[in-house]
């Protein structure tokens, strides 16, 4: 049955990419799989904000990633999910009217005291604009995050995870802002790293 806010237009989408300046947010209850995402994560994947403040499985999520694309960073979000951890992945997703989009994401999945998968997070950034060919990619991180930055996303993502189970709306808005602010310097320096591999 099609409702009226059921629909995902460019429109929408360029709309949520221009006031986020290109970044979001995804959680993902593994156990009910019910993924939920920011306005323009969910239009990003073709999934309308109301379905995805609802909830929507991760199968549903995964079928707007380009079909090249897709089985690698199955792979890698099913292995860090088994196994709790991070990854970084660039790869494109496909909007109802056949435009692809570069994205990067980086995720963390989470593990209840028994070792079962529980959550995972993840921050998005549409990268088209500096990246508008090449091979996809996820892998995962290794024990230990050298890098600052990185490291600082996940910390990121963790506190978000933890701040979201008190259910105090004022913490999540707040980590939610960090978790967005440390996603959008993720984003320059991938830009300015694509940009150096230019020249």
């Amino acid at each position: 049955m099609d409702h009226a806010d059921d629909v995902v237009s460019e429109a929408a989408l360029l709309a949520a990419l221009e006031a986020s300046g290109g970044v979001g947010f995804w959680m993902w209850d593994i156990r009910r799989d019910e993924a939920r995402a920011d306005p323009v994560s969910a239009l990003l994947f073709n999934i309308s904000p109301a379905r995805s403040r609802a909830g929507v499985s991760l199968a549903e999520l995964l079928k707007a990633v380009h079909p090249d694309d897709q089985p690698h960073i199955s792979q890698v979000i099913l292995d860090c999910v088994r196994t709790g951890g991070s990854y970084t992945a660039e790869y494109r997703v496909c909007s109802p009217e056949g435009r692809l989009r570069w994205l990067f994401t980086r995720g963390h999945f989470y593990l209840d005291p028994d070792g079962r998968p529980t959550t995972g997070r993840g921050v998005i950034v549409e990268i088209s604009d500096s990246k508008s060919a090449g091979a996809a990619f996820a892998e995962r991180d290794g024990v230990t995050i050298d890098d600052a930055l990185n490291r600082t996303a996940d910390l990121c993502l963790s506190l978000h995870n933890t701040v979201s189970a008190l259910g105090d709306t004022a913490l999540v808005a707040l980590a939610e802002t960090l978790l967005l602010e440390t996603g959008k310097r993720l984003a320059e320096r991938q830009r300015a790293e694509r940009s150096g591999a230019l020249h």
